[in-house]
């Protein structure tokens, strides 16, 4: 998880975005065509297929990967960025950056022409807000882990309003650090200053947000469409204003109706596109241009390893920050043994799910590769290739848990132990047909040992609640990864880190964590990040699937369209239409 987000034209929309599929909050919307047509939009309108419904529009509180796109748009970034491998910031809001020689203080200057869209200027003050925002425990923000190599009181240190260091307790790795500090969209401080921090989801900012990027919010009709329009009041570079009329994010719950909607030609852009489908149009749509994306989308099976009745016991109403209480609370019988889980690894057949589900029939390419931990091959330096995969080996997974007393006693066809049957509910997210099919063939797998999965879909805004409440057996989900090197938020064991949904507790891999977090030398550090992969997959708390290669359709009439593993919908400002195809045609 990770997978969230803010940064800048190229990358704000992946920061504080760490989930993909996982985190698609959202409510169902209208899903007969004829409630949309393009004949009321020119064809310098850009509408997106999109899952599901924003949350909220203030990325201190977001979690979802809904809200990214949303907010990033409205917001101008403190740097921007660009990736090779790595990510490189580049001038934004801050037009220059220093290092002190020891690598634990970043002197940062701003622009002083960027607005809020009512006036106001925006200053090193906002800034400084919104980290305070961060620190808070009144806001629970999940984003709680970018602050914490931070020096209480200079996160940052305002020195005028243009003006501002960040002080670190202590030098690590360079482009991390930059991500730490560029990772959230900026807060106005005079709208939010006297708003209630306990209740920050659901102020009114959200319906009438006061911004500072290229785009403003034109329109929000919850469960149907997001509208955005062209910020009237950008003070910032002229060269970067808008060409685009207008974005419209037109809310579509269910996959095969986007599908639809980008043949009917109703909808410009469509995320996720499955291959068969990415096979069939480019027979029958030469208007759709198709992209890939690059190695940045795992799916893989979270494995509770605590009770979820005993845990909705002890924490009753409870559900993000510091006040979850884990001790005491009792192991799930089937998967609180890493030895279970690794032996249920062994019954998923990936290299199937990849030929199955990731693999063109038109072409053979494989638009997957099988995973080893949530750190994203993107990251080429970092990822460790060298970690031995568990083999699938169906009959070695049925040795291992007899071993451990799981045997067909009662002749069943299902392994028990002690009278309890192997049997647990998978849930995943209902509108992705890759994961319904990919429950199927883990199911048929799983079977085959003797376990009984039985498989669950739910809604987006639901399957994302249980995820956090820790409602849940085992998920099928994903991440959509983080491109500089942070798993605090995913695997370390601290009850603030709201992302570790499965409650993962290893002292070993926290120590690691928190060194790594401390060493300034990058090639030390990628040696101790590549380490702490081995040391997570033996534990498998996830059954890590595979990476996939995500194929996103456009209309051909938008041109410099760059579409890359940053962001689907990276410099919006760059895009635009010619004369001759402004008005539709029908």
């Amino acid at each position: 998880m990770i997978g969230f987000q803010c940064c800048s034209p190229r990358i704000r929309g992946f920061l504080f975005s760490t989930l993909a599929g996982l985190v698609l909050v959202g409510c169902k919307g209208k899903d007969d065509a004829d409630a949309f047509s393009n004949d009321e939009f020119p064809r310098d309108t850009l509408v997106i297929a999109y899952q599901s419904d924003a949350d909220t529009l203030l990325s201190v509180v977001s979690q979802s990967a809904s809200d990214s796109a949303i907010i990033s748009n409205l917001n101008y970034p403190l740097t921007d960025s660009q990736f090779d491998c790595r990510l490189e910031s580049l001038p934004a809001l801050a037009k220059s950056w220093e290092w002190s020689e020891d690598g634990r203080v970043i002197s940062m200057e701003l622009r002083d022409d960027i607005q809020w869209s009512d006036g106001v200027q925006v200053t090193a003050r906002d800034i400084a807000f919104t980290m305070e925002l961060v620190e808070d425990p009144k806001v629970a923000s999940p984003r709680i882990s970018y602050i914490q190599q931070m020096v209480p009181g200079k996160r940052p240190l305002v020195i005028d309003d243009t003006h501002l260091e960040w002080h670190f307790t202590h030098a690590y790795d360079p482009v991390t650090q930059m991500s730490h500090i560029s990772a959230l969209a900026i807060a106005p401080e005079h709208i939010l200053r006297t708003a209630d921090r306990a209740t920050l989801r659901g102020n009114v900012f959200n319906r009438e947000p006061v911004v500072n990027g290229l785009w403003k919010l034109g329109d929000w009709s919850r469960g149907e469409r997001i509208v955005l329009e062209p910020n009237d009041r950008w003070t910032g570079p002229a060269d970067q204003a808008p060409k685009l009329r207008r974005i419209i994010f037109r809310i579509l719950p269910e996959y095969a109706t986007r599908l639809m909607a980008l043949e009917r030609g109703e909808v410009d852009l469509l995320e996720a596109v499955q291959i068969a489908d990415a096979d069939r149009l480019r027979r029958t749509h030469p208007d759709i241009v198709q992209h890939r994306r690059g190695w940045r989308f795992l799916d893989y099976i979270a494995w509770n390893p605590l009770d979820p009745e005993d845990y909705k016991a002890v924490n009753r109403g409870v559900t993000t920050g510091s006040k979850v209480d884990l001790a005491g609370i009792k192991r799930n019988r089937l998967f609180g043994d890493a030895r279970v889980r690794v032996a249920l690894a062994k019954a998923i057949d990936v290299d199937k799910l990849i030929n199955d589900l990731l693999t063109s029939r038109d072409t053979g390419e494989r638009y997957g590769r099988p995973a080893v931990g949530t750190i994203t091959p993107a990251l080429c330096d970092v990822h460790n290739d060298d970690i031995p995969r568990l083999p699938y080996d169906p009959a070695a997974a049925k040795r291992d848990l007899a071993q451990l007393g799981w045997e067909d006693h009662d002749g069943d066809g299902i392994l028990d132990q002690d009278g309890q049957p192997f049997r647990f509910t998978l849930m995943t997210n209902s509108g992705n047909p890759r994961r319904a099919k990919a429950s199927v063939i883990i199911q048929a797998g799983l079977k085959e040992i003797g376990v009984d999965c039985r498989i669950e879909q739910i809604e987006s805004n639901t399957f994302f609640e249980r995820l956090r409440k820790k409602d849940f057996e085992a998920a099928l989900s994903g991440w959509s990864a983080g491109l500089f090197v942070d798993p605090k938020n995913i695997w370390h064991s601290g009850p603030e880190y709201e992302f570790n949904f499965v409650s993962y507790s290893n002292p070993e891999v926290d120590l690691r964590i928190e060194e790594g977090l401390r060493e300034p030398d990058p090639e030390k550090a990628v040696e101790m990040w590549r380490r702490l992969q081995a040391l997570i997959y033996q534990d498998q708390p996830y059954a890590f699937l595979y990476w996939m290669d995500e194929i996103v359709a456009v209309h051909k009439r938008f041109q410099d369209v760059d579409i890359d593993i940053l962001s689907p919908i990276n410099n919006l400002h760059k895009w635009w239409v010619p004369a001759d195809e402004v008005k539709y045609k029908r």
